[in-house]
């Protein structure tokens, strides 16, 4: 099937600093179409998954290709919004924010009204929203934090752990690794064969991308699930609908992580009749 795309890139330098970013995403062979932010995969039957995608900083890009390539593989109507205003999140079923600067993202926040509109969409136990948040994410998730800058920053809260900025070291010391997955729903699709230099993967591991990567050092609930590892550290958690990872699944060739996060949706989406 033929790329159709009607995006173009825009600018979008007035959101308190400048950005200039990209709307046209490889969409893997998919027809698609762009309207308003959102990337709507075609033609699909039943009825869509709308999963929002925030679009500040970090690999934003990288989330939207990683859901349109499950959307096509599996058949399954994903609806990705491009977030970058508060009044888009009331319609989504998904959030996932993405890796990039914490303190820049914070300040983003803070200024454009997002604090408090995102604390109440995951906060709203009457919405099936499921939100993931990857590297930087999982900071402005986690409830107790560890190592911030001068005067603070924003975390929205919610997920019961203390998270740490920085624990693997600056962007220098970034790596990449092989992860043990703890949580058999994430390993029941054949792991993906990964780069010439890491080795080759067991059903129940992934290949992580570390990248000036927060640390999660204590859960404080038996609520928090370990979804998985890195030798001793703990790279991924999950509270009912709050999951977060310190690494980027984004950066790699394995949509397990987003099919995942995908079902994760659509089960809450059951549970509440919707």
């Amino acid at each position: 099937m033929q790329l159709s795309s009607t995006c173009a890139c825009k600018s979008h330098a007035q959101l308190d600093f400048q950005l200039l970013i990209c709307h046209l995403p490889v969409l893997y062979g998919i027809s698609a179409v762009c309207d308003g932010g959102q990337t709507r995969s075609q033609p699909m039957e039943g009825k869509a998954i709308s999963v929002g995608v925030l679009c500040i900083q970090g690999a934003f890009i990288e989330h939207i290709h990683k859901l349109t390539e499950i959307s096509k593989q599996n058949e399954i109507p994903i609806t990705v919004t491009e977030v970058r205003r508060p009044d888009q999140l009331s319609s989504l079923d998904g959030l996932i924010i993405p890796g990039g600067e914490s303190t820049t993202l914070s300040v983003f926040l803070k200024k454009n009204d997002f604090e408090e509109c995102l604390k109440s969409w995951i906060c709203n136990e009457q919405h099936p929203g499921v939100v993931w948040g990857t590297c930087a994410g999982l900071i402005l998730l986690a409830d107790e934090l560890t190592g911030q800058k001068k005067g603070g920053q924003v975390t929205i809260g919610g997920l019961k752990v203390q998270c740490s900025r920085n624990t693997f070291g600056r962007q220098m010391d970034s790596f990449e690794s092989t992860i043990k997955l703890k949580h058999p729903p994430l390993y029941e699709a054949t792991p993906p064969t990964p780069p010439s230099y890491i080795q080759p993967l067991n059903e129940d591991e992934c290949h992580g991308v570390f990248i000036r990567a927060p640390g999660i050092l204590k859960i404080n609930d038996p609520s928090v699930t370990v979804l998985a590892t890195q030798g001793e550290n703990v790279v991924a958690v999950q509270q009912d609908h709050i999951i977060a990872t310190t690494f980027h699944p984004e950066l790699t060739n394995d949509t397990r992580w987003h099919m995942y996060f995908v079902n994760q949706i659509a089960q809450r989406k059951e549970r509440k009749g919707q």
